[in-house]
């Protein structure tokens, strides 16, 4: 009897009696924010980077696929270990639910992250960890600079790597230099570009910070621990930088066509620059004034937000002085993604801090407010309303007493979940409003008769049977779809950034069918305009031209459409044209 009473007085049952708790309501947040914040984003398959990851999954199941396809050819080179496990998954399950499962891990990952680095930054604060994952819920939004973001709306490897790197910040922080090293490690296997920003900003901090550079031993090991736990997403990295393109000059041209959001900064939107800007000088003074209960973290912050400034300046020196491909692909600017990910967090951990040791009901309702309006700084449209209903709940005087319990911490917490799962419904119901049925409302996938089509093709076609379909975005899913080979589609040229060879064989076809992409005044829009008009007039004397020089079998065009070659499949908006045969008669 007595040495229970004595374990139930030791430190280590007082911290489990405080701990279970908290991990408990924390982990039901969690979840809920989870569901809700799908329902905020939606879900899609076959979708955007998907036309270039569901070919790999493919192609390493069955590496007879895509022949007499140059971007096909580039597959092996996509460096990313992520696919290697899908596609090993694809073997006993089927693709779309395994792509499912993996979006919903893929969303409680970075939702439970986001928590788990509030609570290092801000150990004793509930507000932090909610806020955090209330954050993340929402889709934060940072300034676009780079074009990407941390929260997206289906599955692939950035998305999944972010939580990863969270994680690595998070015990960077706590000084341990072996989950460093398991979660960057993680996270570089999944995206080694992303991979590559992260280390930058832990390297920085590590030179910078005497508190990491006295323990160097201990992290050196813990960097050789990381060297060996990444090597396959750093083998696969390397034998893609390897890939130069023959002609430096072309490739730097397409670019400017095909990547001015990721690669070129003059083509970024202006504001974006003044919100990244405001955003890094509104964290940094606050952390700041701050310092006294907060030092390390303010110390870091200032140190992650100077890296970020380097990244945005390699971004101007590599898109406008050196024109280096092997700089370009880097994607610089993006980097930046990964610094206002960890900054969100740090300033919603500070503000919770702040308004929980705050003493006194007028300044505690003042940093109520100052929380609230926090989130303007992430969400411009849904800020304002979360700000009006905190202004509205302290100055009604029954709302503050009885349902805020005059700022106390569980009723926040629990006001801000209700305040996510609104906007997740509201989000919901626009989309279900504008004409889609709930299950398109929640999932979206391609339309119904280019996924017939594909179907078609996967079944009653040769492996080695080439495509001619719409060059435009509208179809850059079908070869991932069908299975099969395509001559060419715009989505295709993001090969061009991990085989860089690429873009010799992608331009030649572009060139092919009348569209010289090195001409100039050229931009995104007028490309895609170009393409989509190129496809309609097509005659059976292009296309029979076009055959004479690249292998193809089949060419799909709409069902208004006339054509001399005969009909081997049609749909309702579509139909497939053999082009080994000719109609007679």
């Amino acid at each position: 009897m007595s040495n229970l009473q004595n374990w139930a007085k030791s430190d280590r049952f007082l911290k489990f009696k405080y701990e279970f708790p908290f991990a408990f309501d924390v982990s039901i947040y969690g979840l809920i924010f989870s569901l809700v914040s799908i329902l905020v984003t939606g879900y899609s398959v076959y979708t955007e980077n998907q036309a270039l990851q569901i070919p790999l999954v493919h192609y390493i199941n069955d590496p007879s696929l895509y022949p007499n396809d140059p971007f096909g050819q580039t597959l092996p080179y996509y460096a990313s270990a992520v696919w290697y496990l899908v596609a090993l998954g694809n073997r006993i399950f089927p693709l779309e639910p395994l792509l499912l499962s993996l979006f919903v891990l893929e969303r409680l990952l970075v939702i439970f992250a986001a928590g788990y680095a509030a609570k290092t930054f801000a150990p004793q604060s509930k507000i932090a960890v909610v806020g955090a994952m209330a954050l993340m819920a929402l889709g934060l939004e940072g300034p676009t600079l780079g074009g990407n973001a941390l929260v997206i709306n289906y599955f692939e490897q950035t998305g999944l790597s972010i939580p990863f790197f969270l994680l690595a910040f998070a015990a960077f922080y706590q000084q341990n230099p072996w989950l460093v090293a398991l979660w960057t490690a993680l996270g570089f296997n999944c995206n080694s570009m992303y991979g590559a920003y992260a280390l930058s900003y832990l390297g920085a901090a590590f030179l910078l910070d005497f508190n990491y550079l006295r323990n160097w031993k201990k992290w050196l090991l813990g960097f050789l621990l990381f060297l060996l736990l990444a090597s396959p997403g750093i083998l696969l990295t390397l034998s893609a930088f390897g890939r130069e393109a023959a002609d430096k000059d072309l490739w730097y041209l397409v670019s400017k066509v095909r990547f001015p959001h990721h690669l070129f900064p003059l083509t970024w939107n202006k504001i974006e620059f003044g919100k990244y800007g405001a955003i890094a000088a509104l964290v940094l003074a606050f952390l700041y004034q701050k310092r006294d209960r907060l030092r390390q973290l303010s110390k870091l912050c200032n140190i992650w937000a100077g890296v970020s400034f380097l990244w945005l300046i390699y971004a101007f020196i590599a898109a406008y002085v050196t024109k280096s491909p092997s700089m370009l692909v880097m994607h610089p600017g993006r980097a930046i993604t990964l610094w206002y990910g960890i900054a969100a967090i740090a300033l919603v951990s500070a503000f919770a801090v702040k308004l929980e040791t705050t003493k006194g009901t007028t300044r505690r309702a003042f940093w109520i407010i100052m929380l609230s309006a926090s989130f303007l700084i992430w969400y411009p449209i849904v800020g304002p309303f979360i700000l009006a209903v905190a202004l509205i709940a302290i100055a009604i005087h029954p709302v503050w007493y009885y349902i805020l319990g005059r700022g106390s911490s569980s009723r926040i917490a629990l006001l801000l979940s209700l305040w996510v799962v609104f906007v997740g419904i509201t989000s919901l119901q626009e989309r279900w409003g504008k004409g889609q049925s709930l299950a398109s409302a929640i999932i979206y996938r391609p339309s119904a008769t280019i996924e017939e089509i594909a179907n078609w093709a996967q079944k009653n076609t040769s492996t080695d049977s080439v495509f001619l379909v719409e060059f435009g975005l509208g179809w850059q899913q079908f070869r991932g779809q069908s299975k099969r080979p395509v001559y060419m589609n715009w989505k295709d040229g993001s090969a061009i950034l991990w085989d860089r060879t690429f873009v010799t064989p992608w331009v030649e076809r572009l060139k092919a069918v009348g569209f010289d992409i090195t001409e100039k005044g050229l931009n995104l829009n007028k490309s895609m305009k170009k393409l989509d008009d190129l496809y309609k007039n097509l005659r059976d004397e292009d296309v029979a031209k076009l055959k004479s020089r690249y292998k193809l079998d089949y060419w799909v065009i709409s069902n208004e459409k006339a054509s001399q070659f005969p009909t081997a499949f049609e749909n309702q908006a579509f139909k497939v044209l053999n082009l080994n045969k000719r109609q007679t008669g």
